[in-house]
């Protein structure tokens, strides 16, 4: 009795191979070699001749792809699909290949894999809810959002940025003993936090518990100078020596204490990325002369008309301790605060909102200057009503540490308040 031969064949269909030996595409077919013919097709269903280049924003869609007596895969390294024929093929077989436009989650899983945590969280852009991006990369919020939740889009310094916005319930994090809320995925990856207390607070909750303390921005406000987080010299006539970063701000200095001893001293450091906090000194030549002198008025003061961005225009307010290329390398560790522009993506726009998830019932500090208004310099807070509104830095608002996790370094959790994401043995 003759034995019958199963045989198990791996076809590694790759590029250069496909250009080699194939034939020239008739009806969006591609025949590999005697039994394997490859058909292609966009996400519509439509029939295309050539597989995307890598750089073409598209890949595979291994989900909906198929093969007859087989399966397919996608290898990125070499930009090609891989075929497995599943047992030997006494007729012709025909894959079925239908390319995507590449998502978030999909970039995520070619670096980390499926089972990452910060891909699942990506697998949850939405395209539909979320506010306009602007051909410049502004983003156009026309209103507040305190019931629904989203996770939105716009570019950044490092690429894209994926941020949450409104009532949003699933992006606690407990970290070193505190809870935060992840404010958005930067465009290297980190991850963005803010505090937020000692336990979990539902988003409606107004605690004083959900900020460290509180400080001046600067304790004195009596020149422009004063709206920066450094600061160059006082009543100096130049824009380059008032916003040199020589001199620490007041809030600065008690973040560096706070950092010290709340991460750095307890061994966290090693999961904290250096990534730029953005103290916007740029400043509107339409309606501030030079940004000096008796009187100027700074981007945030006009945001709503320029539109929101999560880009930060001068490399002098980028603030990083060691990365001098795209930051300024000035600060001593790794910490910030909340810009208006993350506070309106999240949905503290202009009118009362207790709802989303960056209310606390408290005033608190932005990183964002305002304006100088010849005699008080004012920086963006956050008020009890949930919107950032400009104040004089002397005053004594809360302190909200905002810090970036290193990529990837989401371990355990679903991001609830139950059960925050939590960073392995931290």
């Amino acid at each position: 009795m003759k034995k019958k031969l199963l045989l198990v064949l791996s076809i590694v269909v790759i590029m250069g191979s496909i250009i080699a030996i194939a034939t020239k595409p008739v009806h969006n077919l591609i025949k590999y070699d005697e039994n394997t013919t490859l058909a292609l097709f966009d996400e519509n269903g439509d029939k295309i001749d050539q597989v995307p280049s890598k750089d073409s924003g598209y890949t595979l869609d291994t989900e909906k792809s198929s093969c007859t007596n087989g399966s397919i895969s996608w290898d990125v390294e070499s930009w090609s699909p891989v075929v497995t024929v599943s047992s030997e093929v006494n007729g012709r077989v025909r894959c079925n290949l239908y390319f995507k436009e590449v998502t978030a989650y999909d970039e995520c899983v070619s670096k980390y894999g499926s089972d990452s945590i910060q891909c699942n969280i990506l697998a949850d852009v939405d395209t539909e809810g979320c506010p306009t991006v602007n051909e410049d990369g502004t983003v156009q919020v026309t209103g507040i959002e305190d019931t629904n939740s989203y996770l939105c889009s716009a570019p950044d310094d490092y690429g894209t940025s994926y941020y949450y916005r409104g009532n949003v319930t699933n992006n606690y994090v407990k970290f070193g003993d505190f809870y935060w809320r992840i404010i958005r995925i930067n465009g290297d990856g980190t991850i963005r936090i803010i505090y937020d207390g000692t336990s979990a607070h539902a988003n409606n909750d107004s605690s004083t518990d959900r900020q460290v303390g509180t400080s001046a921005y600067n304790s004195s406000y009596n020149d422009n100078a004063y709206v920066g987080y450094m600061y160059g010299t006082v009543g100096s006539s130049t824009y380059e020596d008032t916003h040199a970063n020589t001199n620490n701000s007041t809030i600065k200095t008690y973040l560096d204490n706070w950092y010290k001893t709340n991460i750095e001293d307890k061994s966290l450091s090693s999961y904290i990325s250096d990534n730029l906090f953005c103290n916007d000194r740029s400043f509107d030549s339409s309606n501030s002369g030079t940004g000096t002198g008796t009187s100027f008025t700074l981007y945030h003061w006009y945001s709503s008309s320029n539109g929101i961005r999560l880009t930060c225009s001068n490399q002098n307010d980028r603030f990083t301790v060691d990365d001098e290329v795209t930051g300024n390398g000035d600060l001593t560790y790794p910490i910030g605060l909340v810009t208006t522009d993350e506070v309106y993506l999240a949905g503290g726009y202009s009118t009362t909102n207790s709802g989303y998830y960056l209310y606390t019932g408290n005033y608190y500090w932005t990183m964002s200057p305002s304006h100088f208004n010849g005699g008080y310099a004012n920086v963006r807070s956050v008020n009890s009503s949930g919107i950032a509104n400009n104040f004089s830095v002397s005053n004594l608002d809360g302190v909200r540490p905002t810090i970036n996790l290193k990529a990837n370094s989401l371990k355990l959790g679903d991001g609830s308040a139950s059960n925050p994401y939590t960073v392995e043995n931290a």
